[in-house]
Formats: C-alpha cells, sequence, structure tokens
C-alpha cells in the first residue's frame, strides 16, 4: 500500500489538498483563501508531472516495439506485418517472434449459430516480437 510510486504518485497530492483545505477552514479570510489556492495548485502540479511522466513510459514501449520491428526487417527483408507465412514460421523457430496464438472465435457465435462464408483474418494477426530483457529497472 505504501510503495515509493505509490506515495508520490496518490499519497503526495492528496496531503497537499488536505493541507490546502485545511488552510482554508483554519483560515477563512484572504490569507487562507490564498494559501487554500497555492496548495491547490501545488497538488495539481504534482497530478501532471505524474501523468507526463506516465506518458513518458509509453513512449518507450511504443519505442521498442519499432525497435523489435526493425530488427525484424534487417534480418528478414520485410516487415512483420507485412511477413508472407514461411518468414514467420521461420522467425518463430529461430526465437525472433512470439508464437502466435490462433484467432479468438466471436462471443456472439454459439455451436447452434449456422456458419456463414469463412472470413478470412489477417495472416499475421497473432505475430509478437519475441521479448527481450529490459534495459530499465523492473517496475515496483
Amino acid at each position: 500500500m505504501f510503495t515509493p510510486v505509490k506515495i508520490v504518485r496518490f499519497w503526495l497530492p492528496a496531503l497537499i489538498f488536505v493541507v490546502g483545505a485545511a488552510m482554508l477552514i483554519i483560515s477563512p479570510d484572504i490569507i487562507g483563501l490564498e494559501g487554500a489556492a497555492l496548495m491547490l495548485g501545488g497538488g495539481l502540479g504534482v497530478v501532471v508531472s505524474n501523468r507526463i511522466h506516465q506518458m513518458g513510459l509509453r513512449g518507450e514501449k511504443d519505442r521498442d516495439e519499432e525497435m523489435g520491428a526493425r530488427a525484424f526487417y534487417t534480418k528478414y527483408g520485410v516487415w512483420p506485418d507485412e511477413a508472407p507465412e514461411t518468414i514467420l514460421s521461420r522467425a518463430e523457430r529461430e526465437g525472433d517472434i512470439m508464437p502466435r496464438t490462433p484467432a479468438p472465435v466471436p462471443a456472439d457465435r454459439t455451436a447452434s449459430a449456422p456458419v456463414g462464408p469463412a472470413v478470412e483474418s489477417h495472416p499475421h494477426a497473432g505475430a509478437r516480437r519475441a521479448s527481450r530483457p529490459s534495459r530499465r529497472p523492473p517496475r515496483r
């Protein structure tokens, strides 16, 4: 409950907000109002900086996926989402991509429902890059 990340992300802004509200309750004049506004602004600043940090971490994941796709292109000469089945199978065997999973069956189809013409799914729908160790320290 009290990990360093949770303290900074949740408890610190909450504490700042509570202190601002207490300042307004203790001193309901202009001084208390200014102090409360200052503390509430500081709490919002902490919340906004936490969100910006989270967005930056998400960007790293996107860059890692892009680097993996470029490595696949360098090795096989085709982008992973455009690769034919033969190359994807070879990449799977060599451990360059994760094993593909079969396409999920839609939930609205039941065993008694008539099956219409077969809908061809994208041949690389389940292809994923093999996970590689991250250079970042693990999250807590």
